[in-house]
């Protein structure tokens, strides 16, 4: 029976390397095929636009995760433009990015002002506007309107995982979320995108 301890031993431990390397290749299988359908969803589903309240609106989008060579084949273009930026692909955690329009009413009062050019009084009249999310300050000179338009814009991005649940104690994601908000009413979220990058 000594004899046949190290054989059954060997086996043993070859047979248990065999299911270990067998777990290991199921759940890197079963981890892509959660990716697949979370980036399929992402894919397919329509950005949500939510009304906080009177001057914050915000969207909502499914993330995308992607590999590294994934993210440098369907997204050339931005990987360039993040290299451009001195920032190596391979340290990339994510990458998002976002679509903006500004439509704003100008509705501004025309007065005159003085200025003084060459030591001679000149009469222009000026055009200001200023409230919290528009501010015009300009002049008419020669038929033409020149100055400056500032519109302050913040934009609040919330990455959060929504969770599908197995049972009580477990629970398995579902969906990674973007959501992002502009506190100016006359900026709107035309697209948001956002790229979480798998390190495999």
């Amino acid at each position: 029976m000594s004899k046949f301890s190290p054989i059954l031993l060997a086996i043993i431990l070859v047979l248990g390397g065999v299911v270990f390397i067998q777990y290991k290749h199921s759940a890197r299988l079963s981890d892509e095929r959660d990716r697949y359908k979370q980036n399929n969803t992402a894919l397919l589903s329509d950005i949500e636009r939510i009304k906080v309240d009177s001057t914050t609106m915000a969207v909502d989008a499914k993330a995308l995760r992607l590999t590294i060579d994934e993210y440098e084949r369907f997204r050339a273009a931005d990987a360039e433009k993040i290299r451009q930026m001195g920032v190596k692909i391979k340290n990339l955690q994510a990458a998002a990015k976002h679509q903006l329009e500004v439509a704003a009413p100008i509705n501004a009062v025309i007065r005159d002002t003085v200025f003084i050019r060459d030591t001679v009084p000149v009469v222009q009249q000026k055009v200001e506007m200023v409230s919290p999310h528009i501010q015009l300050d300009a002049v008419i000179d020669n038929d033409s309107l020149k100055g400056d338009i500032l519109l302050p814009v913040t934009l609040q991005q919330t990455v959060w995982v929504e969770y599908k649940r197995k049972c009580i104690f477990w629970k398995k994601v579902k969906a990674i979320h973007q959501t992002i908000s502009s506190d100016n009413p006359y900026v709107d979220i035309k697209y948001s995108e956002y790229i979480q990058i798998d390190k495999k």
